[in-house]
């Protein structure tokens, strides 16, 4: 039967026998034939990812739970079969439904049905349309609550958390399978060392076109009206500080720019992050409007001081000069924030030390106390998955990482802390202590394990299990799941200062 035909026939019995008979039916089928049961779970897994990307989450959700409560041995799904495997060694069984617009699964004691905890999975706003989708996790963990008048063991604890991971990533993957909208502007929350910052991408044009990056890049303007139904969004999800981060593409192309960042204004937002190649802001009165209008920094993509690799990284030509003009121009604006970001890659990862002392000559006639900051990051999951010639491992890339953090501290330049979704691991450095995020991390998207290969190495984040009895393991979010699969995890240890003191 083609697999079409028999994701609608599942639909079809389900609409008239309802989940419980219909998972009944499939665990007769499981027992009389092991074979038929993996390539019924393969469709109805299908079944489910079209039904999430559909956003018909509730329908979704009621298939991903009959197949974690199925007996089958193996689903051809290793995030499938390690959520399984959690289950079934807790004697558990798990339900879903919708509850406040969230997907949720309540995790049941197979022994007496009583509910012990339900796991939230809240759905990002991708876009405010719904047309387009998501560049960020579609799935978040949104709360874990007990059952009435119930404490879990430590061991139901642990389990718990294997469990939401590992659903998590599960959710993530079924709707990255059926991912063929266009990605349009959206509204994007994002792990950071103070909370969460709220981000909107107002165009996806650019004048470079950096191999790894992990937009898709487009010539298409974006409607007004779209811009501010997602602005409305991030309006709500804002919090107290009021900023948001200004990105795209290259926001200095779009012609809306001065246009959008002003009807932020007025929908609440007082400051403002523009992340930006700084090629435009060579020009002379741009930067100086945009800094009338509330931007507070400037993030500048800058990942080599040396033209010809500039040229090669940022796949433009002739570039170089109007990015150090633009670097300067925000460097001497004494009112705004300047942060040098530095895509850690291939071809500029021994260059790193030299970069630094490029970027320290830009202070010189500035005053003493002008902060000027560096973030290095790594490329994310997008980017190994595009460009694996472009990555490389943490073995090779960590001495010049720490080089390049020295000399940042010879030049009177700012670190920024590690820790969050780009950051590499902190425990690559000399001195963790003093570079660590000072929050932690949600880490429901984490995996500990050895092994990456195959469908685990697709999403979600990597660490080993040492990582647990790390001091700073809540402060960190790993690596990305494609780069464990294409470099193992051989990097990541238990920094030796804590070792000392007694996390070996």
């Amino acid at each position: 039967m083609r697999r079409s035909r028999l994701a609608g026939v599942l639909a079809g019995m389900e609409a008239r026998l309802g989940p419980e008979r219909l998972s009944a039916v499939i665990r007769r089928v499981i027992a009389r034939k092991p074979r038929s049961a993996e390539l019924l779970g393969q469709e109805r897994m299908s079944l489910a990812s079209q039904l999430i990307s559909q956003g018909r989450l509730g329908e979704g959700g009621r298939q991903i739970a009959g197949l974690l409560n199925a007996q089958a041995r193996s689903s051809g799904s290793l995030l499938l079969d390690s959520s399984r495997a959690v289950i079934s060694k807790m004697g558990w069984t798990i339900h879903s439904r919708i509850a406040h617009g969230k997907l949720r699964f309540v995790v049941r004691r197979k022994e007496n049905g009583r509910d012990l905890f339900a796991q939230d999975f809240a759905a990002c706003d991708n876009s405010a349309s719904g047309a387009g989708f998501s560049i960020v996790p579609f799935f978040r963990l949104s709360t874990g609550r007990l059952g009435r008048n119930r404490r879990l063991s430590a061991e139901e604890i642990t389990a718990r958390e294997e469990l939401a991971s590992a659903l998590g990533m599960l959710l993530e993957s079924l709707h990255a399978q059926e991912r063929e909208a266009p990605i349009l502007a959206q509204a994007e929350t994002h792990e950071a060392q103070y909370g969460q910052e709220v981000l909107i991408r107002t165009t996806f044009a650019c004048n470079q076109r950096c191999p790894f990056c992990f937009v898709p890049l487009s010539r298409t303007m974006i409607a007004p009206a779209l811009i501010a139904k997602e602005l409305d969004i991030l309006a709500r999800k804002s919090g107290p500080r009021r900023e948001l981060l200004i990105s795209g593409g290259e926001p200095t192309v779009d012609p809306a720019l001065l246009r959008v960042i002003a009807l932020a204004r007025r929908k609440g937002f007082r400051s403002f992050v523009l992340q930006t190649n700084a090629v435009l802001l060579a020009r002379p009165g741009l930067l100086e409007r945009l800094l009338r209008l509330g931007v507070k920094n400037c993030m500048v993509s800058f990942h080599s001081h040396r033209p010809d690799r500039y040229d090669q990284i940022t796949g433009s030509r002739g570039q170089f000069p109007k990015a150090v003009r633009g670097l300067a121009r925000i460097a001497r604006a004494q009112q705004c924030g300047l942060t040098v970001n530095v895509v850690v890659n291939a071809w500029n990862y021994r260059d790193l030390p030299g970069l630094m002392g490029f970027l320290g000559r830009l202070r010189e006639g500035l005053p003493r106390k002008r902060r000027i900051s560096v973030y290095f990051s790594m490329i994310n999951e997008i980017g190994h998955q595009k460009t694996p010639a472009w990555t490389m491992s943490l073995e090779r890339i960590a001495p010049y990482l720490r080089q390049a953090v020295d000399r940042c501290r010879q030049e009177g330049l700012c670190v920024d802390r590690f820790g969050a979704e780009s950051s590499f691991p902190v425990c690559l450095l000399r001195d963790p202590a003093r570079y660590a995020a000072r929050r932690t991390f949600p880490q429901h998207r984490v995996r500990y394990a050895e092994n990456f290969r195959g469908e685990s190495g697709a999403v979600g984040r990597a660490k080993r299990p040492a990582c647990r009895r790390c001091p700073y393991d809540s402060r960190c979010m790993g690596v990305p799941a494609q780069y464990a699969r294409i470099y193992g995890l051989g990097a990541l240890r238990i920094p030796r200062k804590a070792r000392v003191r007694g996390f070996s």
